[in-house]
């Protein structure tokens, strides 16, 4: 089948077995592999450049893809660990915080209950305050007005 012919080989009949039966580069008209012949086996001549050049370009575009293909492979890795990095921080970060946030409930707690013993403390001395001007208050009361009562 010649390239771009638009016919494979298997719907013209040269096919038996999966196995085209015109081999134009075989030299063996036996079949069976080039490597029971006796040497003779002439690699496919292509119109514009030599078996080894196109070989040598094969490979060369092989290690080009595989260079690419490991800078690619170098490039994502690099990006996942960035991106590990980062991850990494914002736990350290959240961590960080929620510690931040006991601390800070805990000091409110405390500052509550110290805010409670005052305010505890400013309404037993108010109550002090106002029996005492009660007691003051009878007293001027029983004295007829003067502060010093004289009983004799």
């Amino acid at each position: 089948m010649a390239y771009g012919s638009g016919r494979p080989d298997w719907a013209r009949n040269d096919v038996e077995d999966g196995v085209p039966r015109n081999r134009n580069n075989s030299g063996n008209s036996g079949g069976g592999s080039y490597q029971n012949s006796n040497n003779n086996y002439q690699p496919p001549q292509l119109k514009n450049a030599p078996y080894q050049d196109q070989q040598t370009n094969i490979l060369e575009d092989a290690t080009r893809t595989h260079v690419a293909a490991e800078t690619t492979a170098n490039t994502v890795l690099a990006t996942l660990h960035a991106q590990r990095q980062q991850l990494q921080n914002a736990n350290d970060d959240t961590w960080q915080m929620r510690t931040n946030v006991a601390n800070a409930q805990r000091e409110l707690r405390e500052l509550q209950a110290k805010a409670w013993k005052k305010k505890q403390r400013l309404y037993i001395i108010i109550g002090i305050l106002g029996f005492v001007d009660l007691m003051l208050f009878f007293r001027i009361v029983q004295c007829g007005g003067s502060f010093f009562c004289r009983r004799y």
